[in-house]
């Protein structure tokens, strides 16, 4: 296992930690560069499926190719009285929202324009 530190002043309130997943320092991540190709909304077909997750449903929501994927998540949290959240996996967005909340959550996604399988 490689540490990396720096010798340097920094005068953020910040912990500059290391990321799970390029090991690199967050300041350094190269995670956050990976670049997610946008279609327009009636391009995508979204698919859904039902996971249990420490004993409880969650849906989720894939593929987006979207930009503004934070604006959506908040929009679904909101209209539904739920919890969610966002994973980048490969080159798309994931939306997951706490529960059993398919059905509602697909009619949503088609008013707001997506197509859904």
């Amino acid at each position: 296992m490689k540490i990396k530190f720096k010798l340097e002043s920094s005068f953020n309130d910040g912990i500059d930690v290391v990321c799970k997943k390029c090991k690199e320092l967050s300041s350094e991540c190269k995670c956050k560069a990976i670049k997610i190709k946008i279609l327009p909304k009636n391009q995508h077909k979204i698919k859904y499926k039902l996971n249990k997750i420490n004993n409880k449903l969650v849906s989720s929501f894939y593929p987006f190719y979207i930009d503004n994927e934070k604006e959506l998540l908040k929009t679904l949290k909101k209209k539904f009285g739920c919890g969610g959240n966002i994973e980048i996996i490969d080159d798309y967005v994931q939306i997951n929202l706490q529960g059993n909340i398919i059905e509602l959550a697909t009619l949503e996604l088609q008013k707001l324009g997506f197509s859904t399988i």
